[in-house]
């Protein structure tokens, strides 16, 4: 302690200070822990408008945090989203890897839900949220007796980028997903903003961008 106290100020400060230059540096929001772009609280939703490529249409998709689930030996968060197409509820996983999907609920009107399940759980959000990260996946995507597919996963944290949408200007972290599964083939990049979630979606044939959110206390509305 007394080795401590006999210190100058400054080489105690100063490798707190030079690492905080380091994340500024490298666009890192100083203080954010990963799991802060991944906002997994009860009542969490965004609305974002998403474009339909193929048919050059816009329609708004509503994403909510429904609440927690147990299934066996595993747990986590309901995710549901909601548009004109119907209703698709993302069943997540979290550990100190990331986020991930174990399976998903996919149901249209009058139509009862269908599982659809990822052996193992397939990642969702990849940690660290650092410029480099990588990750490889293998594994399959199972639909009852209908479908069992072969899945081959490659995800990359690419690095930092300001993001205009509708709800407005982010700073955020870009990730790279490449998938195949059975003959097809999918890229696609994801946004993510500290305190927010995700900002922006661009992969097969649909694009998404934010709206508005409320996340904790955070509301914010398309200023449009």
């Amino acid at each position: 302690m007394d080795a401590i106290q006999n210190r100058p100020i400054w080489r105690i400060i100063a490798p707190t200070f030079l690492f905080g230059l380091f994340l500024l540096a490298l666009g890192i929001p100083s203080g954010a822990a990963d799991e802060d772009f991944f906002p997994w609280k009860k009542g969490d939703s965004w609305v974002y408008d998403t474009l339909n490529k193929q048919k050059n249409k816009h329609f708004d998709m509503k994403v909510m945090m429904e609440g927690p689930w147990n299934e066996n030996d595993q747990s986590g968060m309901i995710m549901t989203q909601k548009d004109e197409r119907g209703t698709m509820r993302e069943f997540q996983t979290k550990n100190d890897k990331g986020f991930f999907i174990y399976k998903l609920g996919l149901s249209k009107a009058l139509t009862p839900e269908v599982d659809t399940r990822f052996t193992p759980a397939v990642p969702r959000l990849i940690f660290p949220l650092a410029p480099g990260t990588k990750v490889h996946w293998e594994g399959r995507l199972k639909v009852r007796v209908v479908m069992d597919k072969a899945i081959i996963f490659d995800g990359e944290v690419i690095g930092w980028d300001d993001v205009t949408v509708p709800a407005g200007k982010f700073h955020c972290i870009k990730l790279h997903y490449h998938e195949k599964r059975g003959s097809d083939i999918i890229d696609e990049d994801a946004w993510y903003a500290e305190g927010v979630g995700q900002v922006k979606y661009d992969g097969g044939q649909y694009v998404k961008e934010l709206k508005s959110y409320t996340v904790g206390s955070a509301v914010k509305a398309d200023p449009q």
